[in-house]
């Protein structure tokens, strides 16, 4: 197996049905073979293209992030195109998901991916290097793309239990910018998944890709662990819309008693504003020549703001 640089991508080239990993392509011989890409490099792609004759510009379709998931079948080879969800622990990022494309000929078959599939167990990746046929390998595949979106719900899901318990507890969560990333990314996997959805149907419905016949009873199995993860998005979206809405009903609810506790704070300072306003006017008022004019204002103005007081907060005004 060839491992360059991540940056600039890597190729795995094994054969089927011996199991022999090979440096290059030109050194691959005539044999059913398994090529696994990761990061598209133009080189590969057009030697791919000479040699098991597909067409350059499908190859190349899976380059382009917003490509969708289809199944397209031609003389001498067939697509699947499916999306898998990024990395979401990644904050800079432009995608949620992004497509890979597995392209066979019934002997051989080539997957390739632009970025390495999120998975919680890797054993799923060391089964397909076990697999000795194309449709095998197909169905290892489909496998990936299910569990990777398992492992990406279930880190959206210990994320909203965490974000919620930050909610309940700080008014301005410091995680809050991350929860509205996440909302979005939660929309964009489901959308996904759909899309999945409908090209493994339709793989059921044209099981038969060229000289080589899919189990549609294993295609069914696959979809019902699909239709799985399908619900388990619907189920997470709606449960970070919910802590949306509780966060908002919480700095409502707080505002309002914010609102109050000032407005009780006010009332209790303009009584004595209002008698200091009245004392400090040039006109003639009373006590104004009895020395003892300062202390029975004040006293007078304690006397109407205690009680005001008392009653505030015995009514949790203040």
């Amino acid at each position: 197996m060839s491992m360059d640089n991540p940056e600039n991508g890597s190729i795995s080239i094994m054969a089927l049905e011996s199991g022999l990993k090979y440096v290059s392509l030109d050194e691959a011989p005539d044999v059913p073979l398994l090529i696994e890409i990761i990061g598209i490099r133009p080189d590969d792609l057009a030697k791919i293209s000479q040699r098991f004759e597909i067409d350059l510009d499908d190859l190349q379709d899976v380059q382009d992030l917003d490509e969708r998931p289809r199944l397209q079948m031609e003389d001498t080879y067939t697509m699947i195109v499916l999306r898998v969800p990024v990395n979401l622990r990644e904050e800079k990022r432009e995608y949620s998901t992004n497509p890979i494309g597995i392209f066979t000929n019934g002997k051989d078959i080539i997957v390739i991916q632009n970025d390495t599939v999120p998975l919680r167990k890797n054993r799923l990746r060391q089964r397909v290097h076990y697999s000795t046929t194309a449709s095998d390998i197909i169905y290892r595949w489909l496998e990936i793309v299910i569990h990777s979106f398992e492992t990406t719900l279930d880190f959206i899901e210990a994320t909203i239990n965490e974000t919620e318990d930050v909610i309940m507890s700080d008014i301005y969560p410091s995680q809050l910018e991350w929860f509205f990333q996440l909302s979005r990314d939660a929309i964009f996997i489901e959308t996904a998944l759909k899309a999945n959805m409908k090209v493994l149907r339709r793989l059921e419905r044209h099981h038969v890709l060229g000289r080589m016949i899919l189990d549609v009873d294993r295609l069914e199995e696959l979809e019902v662990d699909l239709q799985q993860q399908v619900e388990l998005s619907a189920i997470y979206r709606e449960l970070i819309a919910n802590a949306m809405n509780s966060y908002d009903s919480i700095v409502s609810h707080n505002l309002n008693k914010v609102i109050k506790t000032l407005t009780s704070i006010s009332l209790l300072v303009s009584v004595p504003t209002l008698i200091a306003s009245i004392y400090g006017m040039n006109v003639g008022l009373p006590f104004q020549s009895d020395p003892f004019a300062f202390p029975i204002v004040m006293l007078t103005s304690f006397s109407i703001t205690l009680p005001l007081l008392f009653i505030l907060r015995k009514k949790n005004l203040v």
